[in-house]
């Protein structure tokens, strides 16, 4: 079994491990038969191609052995590949392999670049191996790492695979008690206060379930409403047969004889209708896929296969066979003595039929309301303010390595500078600026920060712990680092102080930027200006930091989620190695050429990504829209065949009533009153159903509850506004053949027998 562990803070929150907290289960545990960090970055990749950025996954030595998933051609890394200064190599994806590196079959001088380094590709992963999500190369995080590594740094995730006999639970136990003896042991330098141990399927699929959910709840309903038209069909279809029927009864045909040609039709319309399905579906895959959102686990998986045919198959034989013999069960009931003297007109119960348009109206309602909540909350995210402009914003993805020594840092930052500058130069752009992470783009990147003195110096990491044990020292923020001109350019405004200005240089005093949420968190008596902070755990640098400006809030983790506290260091003073570069500009498209041309000629090496802000955006948004589509398909599906139900429940009462509405004609009733009296069957019908399906929405509100953003799961205005609609498309379908029947000749309706 193979599990996913965490830390666990005072708040109960789960976060990432550090390597010591990490190596310190590792040893201790008894319950772990192999256990493996990993970690994942956007990160530039060189070769025998053109440069490319992919997301590459840094994982230890048991992490393959963890997963036990042999590559399918060549090896995973041997000891010499996982020793700190050791020999680099990377294993790659099947993606990036036939994409980048051809297919080739012989990998023995096949050579990647990362981070300035070059690898040997030692092996090829199989297609369906995606861990960390999305990664295209894997490689050894020991290699690269440094010897020394601080307890605060928790950027690892861990998994492991459980020793043979041993139990999730006993695991779980186990790896709490280390972590409290830890804690016991070090203090709040561990920062944590309990571990947690989750199976890694649980862990994978927990953000996507309540989706999954809602979506197999959608897919019930629909079968049901189908199912109900079809029960209705075959009531039908039993009434129109049956003096066949009591005359086969009477020359002694059995009930199973009686049930065979019944269930020869309805089992070849539904296979056929299966078969059909099954050619719907596999073009609606497709189709659905296109809006996938990115976090539905083994996506690439997902099609019409063998056993989606087989289930297809199985389900609908079993349908065939059951409504035969739901519908036929009437006819059994009936008195063959009255069938035979013509008493009888039809086999097929009013009240079933009748039950069975009331459920799927019900039903219908119950997904239309599912549908109608996801839209509007939809709707409300589009109308938060994220913090910065959306319109009129090019974004540029760029990697570089990461400097390693001051010399480093200088050309890098001397790099950026030129960069920015020849952008703003080109024509149409109005400002450039560069931040390490966008926001909503990569996720949350917070840390632990100190309040501190000033001349208050920070010589090393342990100084930095030892005085994180004072609360009110201590708080937390975003980290990001960002140039000037980021903050015009993004359109995040300034509120107090200033921004960073040329007389900050790389050898200057640091200084930072803070927002304005952590501004009222922090230092509510408005006296965040000249305050000094310790931000070094996040980027190694241990030189304080003064706050000199108060900027506007932004949503980092996505419309839906709070403005996170944030602090902005200096570009200039502490370069990151990862960039994107956002670009104020009123003709977007015209300005990509131009901005690639001044990146290949500045640094060739560097693989550019395009977007727009927009585009990045609406990528936080794709899962709530992929989530709509697919309630709104399903309820849309149900609401086309509970509308065939209840046409064809008037429409059969409307035949079966010929000599009645003959005979009230007859007697002086008006169209009016006709249309009347059978609209007004059909509404009774209708409102029925939409009382049973509020009661039954209102039952299953729970389960949207995690897909809504300001909608209450059981929204008054949104249930109105779905049943008003359907209660006037299910009074156009009864109009129809009450139009009929208001036509209907007396005479001619008087002679039916």
């Amino acid at each position: 079994s193979i599990v996913q562990l965490w830390q666990v803070n005072d708040e109960g929150g789960s976060f990432s491990f550090s390597r010591p907290n990490f190596e310190d289960i590792r040893d201790r545990s008894r319950s772990f038969a192999l256990l493996a960090r990993y970690r994942s970055s956007l990160t530039s990749v060189t070769g025998d191609f053109e440069p490319t950025r992919v997301n590459v996954g840094f994982v230890t030595k048991d992490f393959f052995g963890v997963l036990e998933t042999p590559p399918m051609l060549g090896r995973t890394f041997v000891a010499e590949e996982t020793e700190r200064g050791g020999r680099a190599a990377s294993v790659v994806s099947f993606g990036f392999w036939q994409r980048y590196l051809g297919g080739v079959g012989e990998l023995t001088d096949v050579q990647v670049t990362l981070g300035g380094r070059s690898h040997a590709v030692v092996g090829v992963m199989p297609p369906s191996f995606d861990l960390p999500t999305d990664v295209s190369v894997w490689s050894s995080l020991e290699v690269t790492e440094s010897g020394e590594a601080s307890r605060t740094a928790h950027n690892d995730r861990v998994i492991g695979r459980l020793a043979p006999g041993v139990a999730i639970d006993r695991a779980r136990a186990e790896v709490s008690v280390i972590a409290r003896e830890l804690r016991s042991e070090h203090g709040d330098d561990t920062w944590m206060v309990d571990a947690s141990v989750v199976a890694l399927q649980e862990q994978l699929v927990s953000g996507v379930r309540p989706a999954l959910m809602v979506l197999s709840g959608a897919v019930g309903f629909l079968f049901l409403v189908a199912c109900a038209n079809v029960v209705n069909l075959q009531l039908a279809r039993v009434a129109s047969r049956h003096t066949e029927l009591s005359i086969s009864a009477a020359l002694g045909a059995s009930r199973v004889q009686l049930l065979r040609p019944f269930l020869a039709e309805s089992t070849l319309l539904a296979l056929a209708g299966g078969a059909w399905g099954t050619i719907v579906a596999s073009w609606g895959v497709r189709a659905l896929l296109a809006f996938e959102p990115g976090n539905l686990p083994r996506a690439h998986d997902v099609g019409v296969d063998g056993s989606v045919l087989l289930f297809a198959l199985g389900v609908s034989a079993a349908a065939a066979f059951l409504l035969a013999l739901s519908a036929l069960a009437r006819a059994w009931k009936t008195n063959l003595q009255d069938s035979l003297r013509g008493k009888t007109r039809s086999y097929g119960s009013d009240r079933i039929r009748r039950t069975l348009v009331v459920t799927q109206v019900g039903l219908t309602l119950v997904l239309l309301v599912g549908a109608g909540l996801l839209g509007k909350s939809l709707w409300r995210l589009l109308d938060v303010e994220p913090g910065f402009r959306i319109q009129r914003t090019l974004v540029v993805d760029l990697n570089h390595d990461a400097p390693r020594s001051g010399e480093q840092r200088a050309q890098l930052s001397q790099l950026h500078n030129e960069l920015l500058t020849r952008i703003a130069a080109l024509p149409g752009v109005q400002r450039a600026g560069a931040v390490d992470r966008l926001p909503m783009s990569t996720g949350y990147r917070s840390g632990q920060f100190l309040v501190v003195k000033p001349g208050e110096a920070l010589e090393t990491f342990e100084d930095f712990a030892r005085l994180a044990r004072d609360p009110e020292r201590l708080g937390e923020a975003e980290y990001r680092a960002a140039t000037s001109d980021y903050f015009p350019a993004a359109g995040i405004p300034l509120r107090e102080g200033r921004l960073f200005g040329e007389s900050d240089g790389l050898d200057a005093p640091h200084v930072a930027l803070i927002s304005q949420s952590l501004a009222k968190e922090r230092w509510p008596l408005g006296d965040a200006l000249g305050a000094f902070i310790e931000f070094g755990n996040m980027d190694g640098d241990l030189r304080l930091l003064r706050v000199v400006g108060i900027v506007g809030d932004v949503r980092h983790g996505g419309l839906d989620a709070e403005p996170a506290p944030t602090i902005y260091v200096n570009a200039r003073q502490r370069p990151p190695a990862n960039v994107t570069v956002v670009v104020e500009t009123d003709a977007v498209a015209a300005a990509v050429p131009a901005v690639r041309a001044v990146v290949r000629d500045l640094a060739p090496e560097i693989p550019p990504r395009f977007r727009t802000m927009g585009a990045v955006v609406d990528d936080t948004l794709s899962s709530r829209r992929f989530n709509l589509i697919l309630v709104g398909v399903f309820a849309a599906s149900a609401l086309g065949l509970a509308l065939m139900g209840v046409y064809g429940v008037i429409a059969l009462g409307v035949s079966q009533r010929v000599r009645e509405l003959g005979l009230r004609i007859a007697l002086g009733a008006s169209e009016a009153d006709v249309l009347r009296l059978i609209v007004g069957q059909g509404l009774r019908l209708t409102g029925i159903g939409v009382a049973f399906g509020t009661a039954v929405a209102l039952g299953l509100s729970r389960f949207l509850e995690s897909l809504l953003f300001e909608v209450a799961a059981m929204d008054p205005a949104t249930v109105a506004a779905v049943a008003v609609p359907l209660t006037l498309a299910a009074m156009l379908a009864c109009y129809v053949p009450a139009r009929r029947a208001a036509r209907t000749d007396p005479m001619v309706a008087l002679r039916e027998e």
